[in-house]
């Protein structure tokens, strides 16, 4: 089934004054923040490249390998098409932004699309291949509020007090959770800005900001999108209902939007959630509701005392010193405290649990909204 590197090939010709812009090409430049442009696109909103000028300038051989994304071939191809394309060529990149802090647990990426019309799509990037991004994904679900979210929401504000004009939120994964919390929470005037906000696949809200007055007013300008056999896009509380797009990846592989279906200018929706998709989304929202914040921090920290005992930032270099990383893991399980063992073991026999009550339900169980607590 053809992607969005199809639809390129397809309607890369047509000007958004031909064709106006729609939900697959909010997808493709949620996609396009991953894409590490460091020193290509100008941080300084007053300053700007064309995508056409970006895609020239980047060079993929000299990249730093901590910086490639899971798709990182396919991101090439994207960038490529996309400075090819009449309808993209033109797009201004400005205000890229990336930090990633191991020590704080972050990894935050956000950079601007100025769109023929005048109006900016802030796409925020989702989880990288670093040990701080995945670890903010955890930390997701029993913070307040993580240092990526706070970013999410400063950049907003700034853009918005140094332009002008109609702005669009969009990002896939994580990148999707940050849009959705800086449109909450940024400040009013920003605001009354927003036209809509794209959530590709994003993991949801604790409980308290899900209930929010402030999430609540913006539910009629989120749009969100998970794939059959969602994993990430159901995790916590999310409220809104949501399309779901047909992949042509397996099990969790569908969280990649090059795996999502794609038909005309159009996604290939289907009616309900996988059958794997409605188990995971009785297991893992049940595990979670089973679990305060306070066990979730305990489990998040037993986790990755395990995970950072090789001493790697990305998963990527854990990979090229496998056995060595393997041996600092095993050793690193094996002198976990009491505690810390305790945490684990408790967690595994919750999952096992909700797997059992999953495979076993008392109730049949809607799949039109992620699951509440």
């Amino acid at each position: 089934m053809a992607n969005i590197l199809d639809y390129l090939d397809w309607r890369g010709d047509l000007t958004f004054a031909q064709d106006s812009f729609n939900t697959v090409d909010a997808l493709i430049l949620a996609q396009l923040s991953y894409v590490p442009l460091d020193g290509i696109v100008p941080l300084d909103f007053d300053a700007r490249i064309s995508l056409k000028q970006a895609a020239e300038a980047f060079d993929p051989e000299h990249t730093d390998e901590k910086q490639r994304s899971f798709c990182y071939l396919e991101d090439q191809q994207l960038l490529a098409k996309l400075g090819q394309s009449r309808r993209f060529q033109d797009v201004l990149l400005t205000g890229y932004f990336s930090r990633t802090a191991p020590l704080d647990d972050l990894q935050f990426s956000a950079m601007t699309c100025i769109l023929p019309d005048g109006s900016g799509y802030i796409s925020f990037r989702g989880t990288d291949g670093s040990i701080a991004g995945w670890k903010e994904d955890f930390n997701i679900s029993y913070m307040s509020e993580t240092p990526g979210q706070q970013l999410a929401v400063e950049y907003v504000s700034r853009f918005c007090k140094a332009t002008t004009g109609n702005v669009m939120l969009g990002g896939h994964s994580k990148g999707g959770n940050f849009a959705v919390y800086a449109a909450v929470f940024c400040d009013a005037a920003a605001k009354r800005r927003l036209l809509r906000v794209y959530d590709f696949d994003g993991p949801g809200f604790r409980d308290d900001i899900a209930a929010s007055k402030a999430y609540t007013e913006m539910l009629p300008r989120i749009y969100c999108v998970i794939p059959q056999s969602s994993l990430v896009g159901q995790l916590l509380t999310g409220n809104t209902e949501h399309q779901i797009v047909k992949s042509s990846g397996t099990g969790v592989g569908q969280h990649l939007i090059y795996s999502w279906n794609v038909q005309g200018r159009e996604l290939v929706f289907a009616q309900e959630l996988s059958k794997f998709g409605v188990f995971i989304n009785r297991t893992l929202n049940g595990w979670l509701s089973s679990m305060d914040a306070p066990a979730r921090r305990s489990l998040t920290e037993a986790v990755f005392d395990v995970i950072q005992a090789p001493e790697k930032d990305t998963f990527y270099e854990m990979n090229r010193h496998k056995l060595r990383s393997i041996g600092a893991i095993v050793k690193a399980m094996r002198e976990l405290d009491p505690e810390a063992q305790a945490v684990l073991k408790n967690a595994i026999a919750l999952l096992a649990q909700q797997n059992k009550k999953a495979l076993f339900p008392e109730k049949h169980v809607r799949t039109g909204k992620r699951a509440a607590k």
